[in-house]
């Protein structure tokens, strides 16, 4: 019984509503009505959602055992290491046949794919082949003077102007002698063809540089260098091909008629090649033609062989990699209810 004019409190949330006889069923809202007490977002509302597939009661609530289930499609996790690997097999094999096919198999590719950054600088030639003479520029020369002292000459490291020759004399190199101050040193270019043959199985590759030596002020020429000295020079690329993209050498002559092959560092990626140097004289590179023949074209077979076989790979790869999308697609599902 309620007293007239007295408000009446609301009865606490899941227990029996006040207005009604105890054991009467609560009536449902309308569809659409807003609950009047909605739960504080991100706090769990210990309500009973709506029954999954299999007719399970799924909660909202965060407990132990109390299954989660979401309507949308399940998506399937496969490990796709293996596929990953197969593919990366697969790209490094076609690179490595496509450098091999683009350095060997054409007169006009001389470069393995990406080999450095930028083409290299237009070479200078002495006397230029034909189809270069219109751009060719004249190589450059260089002088200098290193000091003498009871110890020998001083340590130094001089090129040409336009690069293509560097030349270091370690400390020491040319010996102190009685009245003589300095040691000039002079560098020019000079075309190969006006010297001797170089050795059998070679091709001259660029300029031909002869490298002098005297003592000042005397003159007296200095023939042999002593200590750790190098010269190193860039090489163009030939319309020859070449057995060995990477094994340029540098030939020496004292008279430039007799040459001797010195143990050479070759860089191809700078088109350029060092090696001691014992003595004044002329220097130049070398490098071996490849052989034409049988043998030329059963390795063109072997390394075409290669590239069909990284082909495959990587194709085998993409439709691996169809198939598994395929399978992670799942199958029409009825709308939630």
């Amino acid at each position: 019984m309620t007293t007239p004019g007295k408000r009446q409190p609301h009865p606490p949330v899941g227990g029996p509503d006040l207005h009604l006889p105890v054991g009467t069923p609560r009536p449902h809202p309308p569809v659409g009505t807003p609950d009047p007490h909605p739960p504080v977002h991100g706090a769990p509302t210990g309500r009973v959602a709506d029954g999954g597939e299999r007719g399970e009661r799924l909660s909202t609530a965060p407990g132990p055992g109390v299954p989660f289930r979401s309507h949308g499609p399940r998506v399937r996790f496969r490990p796709r290491t293996g596929l990953a690997l197969l593919a990366g097999v697969g790209i490094v094999a076609l690179y490595l046949a496509g450098a091999a096919v683009s350095g060997r198999a054409s007169i006009l590719h001389r470069r393995p794919l990406l080999d450095g950054l930028a083409p290299p600088t237009p070479y200078r030639w002495v006397t230029p082949p034909p189809d270069l003479a219109a751009g060719n520029k004249p190589p450059a020369s260089t002088r200098f003077t290193l000091e003498l002292t009871a110890q020998g000459s001083q340590l130094g490291a001089f090129s040409t102007g336009d690069g293509q020759i560097n030349l270091v004399l370690s400390q020491g190199a040319v010996p102190a002698s009685s009245g003589q101050e300095g040691v000039e040193v002079t560098v020019d270019p000079v075309d190969p063809a006006t010297l001797g043959p170089v050795p059998s199985g070679l091709v001259a590759a660029g300029n031909a540089y002869r490298v002098k030596a005297s003592y000042q002020p005397s003159g007296d020429a200095v023939e042999a260098l002593g200590g750790q000295s190098s010269v190193g020079l860039v090489y163009p690329l030939l319309s020859t091909a070449v057995s060995d993209p990477g094994g340029h050498q540098v030939l020496s002559s004292a008279d430039g008629q007799a040459w001797e092959t010195l143990q050479s560092t070759d860089t191809p990626g700078t088109h350029q090649v060092s090696a001691r140097l014992t003595r004044t004289g002329y220097v130049l590179v070398g490098v071996a033609p490849s052989a034409a023949g049988s043998q030329s074209g059963s390795r063109n077979r072997i390394l075409l062989l290669g590239s069909a076989i990284a082909v495959v790979i990587v194709a085998a790869a993409v439709l691996l990699r169809l198939r598994e999308r395929t399978r992670a697609t799942p199958p029409g599902r009825g709308r939630p209810r």
